[in-house]
């Protein structure tokens, strides 16, 4: 900061406020503008293209200065916050007008991410959280407390979380704009915040104790009452009843828990000059009784937003936000955020989604009053923060004007959450009235110039009214008399800013100008002139504008007061709008897009008959969805899905996993019928990443959601596997995939979805009693392949990825050359000392040359040697012959020929003596067979355990 050697007394008053608020940007109200200065300035200038100034010029070192006109501030103000600043907002505490000296000046407001109020900076279909996190003190507690505030609708939270990957996985859960750290804990937990996208705030080590947070909440209400701001703070008695409520809970760590508290009061103490009075008392939530739902997990399924792109199209809340309102459409969110565990409270929700889809004219009935409901719980915070209007007090009273009928609509339905929702609607009709009765329908924005109160409300009004309204009359009646009196007919009675009321008089006319009139000013071409009269006159107008505006004013805060003191009722009211609405677009959802009420259970397990992706459904517009059944029971813990590229395995193992989750919100769900036994955690791994700003490959992340899947994972949990291991080597790619589905099975025995391209893992199934095989069927024609996105049972034969290279546009020698390399690698017909797969010259012209197929398992061996009959026995086995076509009969029946005759070949070769020298020979071992692969022995080993034949 430039440092000043002269001050003036409002230069000092800047100063003290920018000490106070060193790392904010410090807005400084000076008249119609507000300016900042020093390296304020400087940023400010940068950050927003402003024009950069200075100031004091010719009294030493000038001062930069920039500033925004007041009434464009909130734009501005918008901007930086976006870019991750702290706004101090500076305002003149006094009328200028009535001041004694310097206009006193003081920061009413700190706007950061965090304490955000401004209806255009928020989404009006998420929360805006401010996070709080204190580590326990303890040394034989390893409890991390996590408070959380929406400042836009007064919600305060509380958990307590033990596991560093409980805590990210709640942050990532509430998704913050702002985390707010004690000082002395910066180093352990300074790291969540990079996990998410939120802004790091450190406070100062004494701001976390949450009694001194009470004692200094009593000097705020003082400060507060200075500017007239009393009613919209939290009394101290308030807060300790509040807070009082949290003894009722049974706390791991009542010290963290404090502690976090006390961040997050201090914190909106220091930014909003007290405690606002909506916020309400802090509900502390464990977070194991909700289905947890880690980072990665929560991104592959596209919840919230597309893995691509991060938009919200796309998602699954998307497709499934079917409400009008946006209390509604936030509430909806964070069901979806917080999927149930207890089947009472998940059945009691479903009942009340079930009802309205019964019910469709009160449901439509419903939905349209819906609509017509304003967000009460952001209305109220901005009142509260004396950011309001006289508009939004007849917004309110129109949405409780709804309430009435809202309770006639629902009281047929024979619902017990419906009626207990019914019975917590206040229509807060003593409000209604009192708005009703004083602001007018349709008032002005602004709120210092009249023109909001009724005629009839106030009789000291109603004269001031009378003033300034049939002045205008009596001003006609002036200057038609004077016209009469004088005979000069262009006589006109005027009015400017400057001069106020006079009469003007063209040059022409003077000699009728009678001696009582007064000049006031001349003109070119005129004269102006006023009377004692008409000066009279003037002064009880102006006087009259101005008292008729201060007392509108006053009116305006006693309705609003009126308002503030009912918060209670009208936060009860507004949670139970944001339900109903919820519930009306599930059950809209449900008899829209042919959902079934699933079966919820507390038997493990899931049955999905004819189940659907509910986004995939949906954005195939022009093409019908491919339903498919899946059952996950004792008898099969771990599904393997092969099929080709493109087939939908993605889509079949993550749409089972979509429907569990919308089953635990208490939804319906897209299928002909399923049974959901309750999930304690839902996994899924799927798709290719990097991250790149961690040092992290893509397949580094995919090990890393692994390894967090395999260590959290429980009998009751769902996990969603897609590919895993195929972003390294074959070998170790397969040997991973194998490990892992091994583990799921014998050690966690989670339900298990795994699609995987490596077939040999289909070969668990044979050794492993609760694994089934299961792929996505496909017909090839004439070199085409044909997805038909059903599965059915059995693996797949293989994965037709030339096939599908070509629908992709691969050019057509690269596809070519593939079934060439394909056919050589399959052929087997190579030697150690030929092991490539290239082309020859012979004179120019490429020749192909068979080379060796680089098997997964040791050394190549013949067909045979495979584990259980050989594959073309088993494509045999598993033809659909009932639906084949007799033309699709005769192709199949030729391909096998050609691929019989191929094997008795290659078995002919194999015996017959080799031409090469005897080092160039594959050789067999001692004991005459064949090398085998460590897996292969492995499942030749456990077959003869379970046929009990022994072994070690």
């Amino acid at each position: 900061m430039v440092r000043v050697t002269k001050t003036t007394p409002m230069m000092r008053q800047y100063l003290d406020a920018k000490a106070a608020h060193p790392d904010c940007i410090l807005l400084f109200r000076m008249g119609d503008f507000y300016e900042v200065f020093f390296d304020d300035a400087v940023t400010a200038s940068r950050e927003l293209d402003l024009t950069l100034t200075a100031r004091g010029k010719d009294q030493g070192e000038p001062i930069p200065m920039a500033g925004v006109p007041h009434h464009a501030a909130v734009g501005y103000i918008r901007r930086l916050v976006a870019k991750g600043f702290h706004v101090a907002i500076c305002d003149q505490l006094e009328d200028p007008s009535r001041a004694k000296g310097i206009v006193r000046r003081g920061v009413t407001r700190v706007i950061t991410p965090g304490v955000v109020l401004d209806e255009d900076s928020l989404d009006a279909k998420s929360n805006n959280y401010l996070v709080s996190l204190a580590a326990s003190t303890a040394r034989d507690s390893d409890v991390t407390a996590l408070g959380c505030v929406d400042i836009s609708t007064g919600e305060l939270r509380v958990c307590e979380l033990q596991a560093t990957d409980a805590v990210l996985t709640e942050l990532r859960r509430i998704g913050p704009a702002e985390i707010v750290v004690a000082e002395g804990q910066t180093a352990g937990l300074e790291v969540f915040s990079t996990s998410v996208d939120a802004l790091l705030t450190v406070r100062d080590d004494r701001s976390a104790s949450l009694e001194r947070v009470v004692k200094a909440a009593e000097g705020t209400l003082l400060a507060r009452r200075e500017i007239g701001q009393v009613a919209a703070t939290l009394s101290t008695s308030d807060l300790r009843e509040r807070l009082a409520e949290l003894d009722a809970h049974h706390l791991r760590d009542r010290a963290a828990v404090d502690a976090a508290l006390a961040l997050l009061l201090d914190y909106l103490m220091a930014t909003q000059g007290g405690i606002p009075r909506h916020v309400g008392a802090p509900t502390v939530y464990r977070s194991e009784d909700f289905v947890v739902l880690d980072p990665a997990s929560a991104a592959n399924l596209e919840i919230f937003e597309t893995l691509m792109g991060g938009k919200r199209r796309g998602s699954l809340f998307a497709v499934i936000d079917e409400t009008v309102s946006a209390a509604g459409a936030r509430r909806l969110r964070t069901w979806l955020s917080y999927p149930l565990i207890d089947v009472p409270t998940i059945r009691r929700r479903q009942g009340a989604v079930t009802t309205l889809v019964d019910h469709l004219a009160v449901r439509e009935s419903l939905r349209e009053e819906l609509g017509r409901a304003s967000d009460i719980q952001r209305l109220c915070s901005r009142l509260t923060a004396g950011q309001g209007n006289a508009r939004d007090l007849v917004t309110l009273r129109t949405t409780l004007a709804v309430v009435p009928t809202l309770r006639d609509l629902l009281d047929p339905l024979e619902d017990d959450l419906v009626a207990e929702l019914r019975a917590g609607l206040d229509p807060c009709d003593d409000l209604g009235a009192a708005i009703g009765a004083a602001i007018i329908d349709e008032p002005p924005i602004a709120l210092t110039e009249g023109g909001l109160i009724r005629r009839g409300y106030n009789a000291d009004l109603d004269e001031l009214i009378a003033l300034t309204t049939d002045s205008k009359q009596w001003l006609l009646e002036f200057e038609a008399a004077e016209r009469q009196s004088t005979g000069v007919q262009s006589l006109k009675v005027k009015h400017n800013k400057v001069f106020g009321y006079y009469i003007e008089v063209t040059r022409a006319n003077l000699e009728a100008v009678p001696d009582h009139y007064i000049r006031k000013q001349t003109l070119a071409n005129a004269e102006r002139f006023f009377t004692p009269e008409l000066k009279e006159r003037e002064e009880e107008i102006l006087t009259a504008a101005e008292r008729r505006a201060a007392l509108e004013y006053r009116i305006f805060e006693e309705v609003r007061a009126l308002v503030l003191a009912e918060l209670a009722r009208l936060r009860g009211t507004a949670e139970r709008l944001a339900d109903l609405d919820a519930l009306a677009a599930l059950a809209h959802l449900s008899a829209r897009r042919d959902y079934c009420a699933p079966e919820v259970t507390e038997e493990a397990g899931i049955e999905i008959t004819a189940g659907r992706h509910p986004v995939v459904e949906t954005m195939l517009a022009a093409e019908r969805f491919v339903p498919n059944d899946i059952v996950l029971d004792d008898q099969s813990r771990l599904l393997i899905i092969t099929g080709p590229n493109m087939a939908g395995k993605s889509t079949v193992i993550r749409q089972v996993a979509l429907i569990a989750l919308l089953a635990q919100i208490g939804s319906h769900v897209p299928a002909r019928r399923a049974r959901v036994g309750v999930v304690d955690q839902i996994f899924s791994r799927v798709g290719a990443s990097d991250n790149l700003a961690r040092g992290q490959s893509t397949f580094m992340v995919e090990m890393t959601e692994a390894a967090h899947i395999l260590a959290n994972a429980t009998d009751r949990s769902l996990v969603v596997l897609d590919e895993i291991g195929r972003g390294t080597a074959t070998y170790d790619g397969l040997s991973i995939a194998w490990a892992v589905a091994e583990f799921l099975h014998d050690e966690l025995g989670a339900f298990t979805l795994f699609a995987t391209h490596y077939h040999e893992v289909t070969t668990l199934a044979r050794v492993k009693e609760r694994v089934r095989n299961f792929n996505i069927a496909a017909k090839e024609w004439n070199e085409e392949i044909i997805f038909l996105h059903k599965l059915v049972e059995g693996p797949a034969n293989r994965s037709y990825g030339i096939q599908v290279a070509r629908l992709a546009g691969v050019p057509e020698p690269v596809v070519k050359r593939a079934r060439e390399v394909l056919a050589n690698l399959e052929s087997q017909d190579y030697t150690d000392e030929d092991p490539t797969i290239a082309r020859e010259y012979d004179g120019g012209v490429p020749v192909v040359r068979k080379s060796p197929q680089l098997l997964l398992f040791g050394d190549r061996s013949p067909p045979t040697s495979e584990p259980g009959p050989p594959r073309i026995l088993r494509e045999i086995a598993t033809m659909p012959v009932d639906t084949l076509s007799p033309l699709e009969a005769l192709n199949l029946l030729y391909g096998l020929q050609k691929r019989a005759r191929k094997l008795v070949r290659d078995s002919e070769r194999a015996v017959r003596p080799s031409t090469r020298s005897a080092s160039s020979r594959t050789r067999r071992p001692e004991s005459g067979a064949w090398p085998s692969s460590p897996l292969a022995v492995a499942v030749t080993e456990a077959g003869r355990r379970r046929a009990g034949g022994g072994g070690q």
